[in-house]
C-alpha cells in the first residue's frame, strides 16, 4: 500500500489470484453507507472528512473485504477472492427418466467466462462456477432436443435437473377439456394404429415422424371420441388432446312400497331442482356427463330418499323407492252428550278440501287416519240422523274429537240457528191440544141441553 495523507482515498479492487485482473461495479461501503461502485478499472475515489472511514468491498461471486485507510493514505489496494459454488447437473430421459450418458453441458457467464463438463454414465456432471452469478446453460445430446436455460448459482453449491426430450418421439397428453385434468386409460390411435393407454398423468409415449400429418383417434370412457389430424414440429415436445364429457339421459322412476308410481315428487340432482314426476312417477333428465351425481326424492308424506347414481352410456332409468312417513291421527266421535258415535264416516281433507283418506269409527267412536306428523288438517264426521260436522285436527293432539248432533239436539241447543224451537213447538202444540178438548168439552154440554128444550117442548 502507498501511505499518504490527504482527505480522499482512491480504493482500488483486484482479483487476489491474479493482480492484472480488475474488478469493475465491486460496492463501496463507508461506516455500513453505500458510498458508490468502481468502474472499469476497478477504482473509486472515496471522499471523507475527519476520521477515517471504516470500509467494506463487495462483489457478487467474491468473498468480501472490509478495512481502514491508515493515516496519510491516499490510495489502498483491495484484493477480492473468488469464491466457487459447484453446479451439480442431472439429466434424464423425459420420457423413460433413464439417465443420459455424455451430455455436453457448457455455462457462460455474464462477462463471457466458459465452463464445461460432460455427464457421466449416471446422468450426473459438476461444473466449478463462481457464486452468486448468472449464467446461461445449454445441454446437448445425441438424439435429444438441446435444451438451454439460465440460473443464477448458490453461494456454495446448486443443483438442477434437466428432462431431454428425444427428437423421434412425442408426448402425447390427454385432458379433460374443462379443467384440465389429465385421463389416464385413454386410448390413442395414430393414422389408424394403436400407439397406447395414456398413464395416470394422461400421457402416452410415441414415436413419430415430424412435419408429417397425422390423424389421431383418442377414446376414453365417458367421453366423446376426439378426431384430429395434427402435424408435430420439431421444436414439439408434448402434444395436448381435449376430451369433451359425453352427455346421456336418465329417466327417474318414483314408486312406493307397494310400487305404485308417486306423482309430483320432486328430484334434485346435486342439490338443484330438477321438476316433478309425471303422473307415471317418472321424470327425465337430460344432458347429464357420465359421473356420479347425487339424486335427492322427496314427496310429502313420505321420508326423502337421496342416493348416487352415475349414467352410463346409454339412456338408464333410476328406480327410487320411497317410504310413508306417516303416522296415525286419532279421531273420536261422540254426539253432544259424550256418548261414542260407531259406524261415523271421517274424511281427512287436504289442503284443498280434497278428501285424502276416509275410515269408520268402530264402538268406541275411534277412527285412525294416516297423516303427517305434526301437519295440521281438517277432518269432517258424517252419519245419518246427525248433521255432519267439520273441525280442525292436528297429530300432536291426539286423540281428536269431533261432536255429531241431531236435529233436535242442534234446535233446542241453538235456538238462534234458524227455525221455531222445537220446545216452542211442543209448548204449542200442547196448547192447542188443551183448547181442543175445552171445545170439545163446551160441545158436550151443549148438546144436552138442546136435547132437554126438545123434550121439554115435547112434554109442553
Amino acid at each position: 500500500m502507498f501511505l499518504v495523507s490527504g482527505s480522499s482515498v482512491m480504493v482500488i479492487v483486484f482479483e487476489q489470484s491474479d493482480r492484472t485482473v480488475l474488478i469493475p461495479d465491486a460496492i463501496i461501503y463507508a461506516d455500513g453507507k453505500i458510498a458508490g461502485k468502481t468502474d472499469i478499472n476497478g477504482a473509486y475515489n472515496l471522499s471523507f472528512e475527519g476520521h477515517h472511514p471504516s470500509i467494506r468491498v463487495a462483489k457478487g461471486g467474491y468473498s468480501e473485504w472490509t478495512g481502514s485507510p491508515a493515516e496519510n493514505d491516499t490510495a489502498m489496494l483491495v484484493p477480492l477472492q473468488v469464491r466457487n459454488s459447484t453446479l451439480h447437473i442431472d439429466v434424464f430421459d423425459a420420457d423413460t427418466l433413464n439417465p443420459i450418458k455424455d451430455a455436453y453441458i457448457f455455462a457462460t457467464s455474464e462477462d463471457g467466462v466458459r465452463s464445461e463438463a460432460n455427464s457421466a454414465f449416471d446422468g450426473k456432471a459438476e461444473i466449478a462456477l463462481r457464486a452468486d452469478q448468472v449464467y446461461n446453460i445449454e445441454i446437448k445430446a445425441q438424439d435429444f432436443q438441446a435444451v438451454r436455460d439460465t440460473i443464477v448459482t448458490g453461494a456454495d453449491f446448486s443443483t438442477v435437473q434437466y428432462p431431454l426430450v428425444r427428437n423421434d418421439r412425442i408426448s402425447i397428453r390427454v385432458t379433460d377439456s374443462v379443467s384440465g385434468v389429465s385421463i389416464p386409460l385413454a386410448v390413442i390411435k395414430i393414422d389408424g394404429a394403436i400407439a397406447g393407454i395414456t398413464n395416470e398423468r394422461g400421457v402416452v409415449i410415441s414415436n413419430i415422424s415430424r412435419n408429417v400429418e397425422h390423424a389421431y383417434d383418442v377414446s376414453a370412457e365417458g367421453y366423446d371420441l376426439a378426431n384430429l389430424t395434427k402435424t408435430i414440429s420439431f421444436e414439439d415436445q408434448v402434444v395436448d388432446i381435449p376430451l369433451v364429457k359425453a352427455k346421456t339421459t336418465v329417466f327417474v322412476s318414483v314408486y312406493n312400497k307397494d310400487q305404485k308410481p308417486l306423482s309430483g315428487a320432486k328430484v334434485t340432482l346435486d342439490g338443484n331442482l330438477k321438476g316433478d314426476t309425471n303422473e307415471f312417477g317418472r321424470i327425465m333428465i337430460s344432458s347429464l356427463e357420465m359421473k356420479p351425481y347425487e339424486f335427492g326424492v322427496t314427496h310429502d308424506g313420505y321420508k326423502k330418499n337421496t342416493l348416487s347414481y352415475a349414467p352410463g352410456n346409454e339412456t338408464g332409468e333410476l328406480i327410487v323407492v320411497l317410504e310413508s312417513e306417516l303416522i296415525d291421527l286419532s279421531v273420536f266421535v261422540s254426539d253432544n252428550y259424550g256418548k261414542p258415535l260407531c259406524n261415523v264416516s271421517v274424511n281427512l281433507l287436504g289442503d284443498g278440501q280434497e278428501t285424502l283418506s276416509t275410515n269408520e269409527t268402530g264402538l268406541d267412536g275411534m277412527s285412525v287416519l294416516p297423516a303427517i306428523e305434526g301437519k295440521p288438517y281438517r277432518v269432517k264426521a258424517e252419519k245419518g240422523g246427525f248433521y255432519p260436522n267439520t273441525t280442525a285436527v292436528n297429530t300432536q293432539n291426539n286423540p281428536n274429537q269431533i261432536v255429531l248432533h241431531t236435529p233436535a239436539t242442534i234446535n233446542a241447543s241453538s235456538p238462534s240457528e234458524g227455525g221455531i224451537p222445537w220446545v216452542f213447538v211442543i209448548g204449542l202444540l200442547v196448547v192447542l191440544a188443551g183448547g181442543a178438548g175445552i171445545y170439545g168439552a163446551m160441545s158436550k154440554k151443549k148438546h144436552p141441553r138442546r136435547k132437554s128444550r126438545s123434550s121439554r117442548r115435547k112434554s109442553l
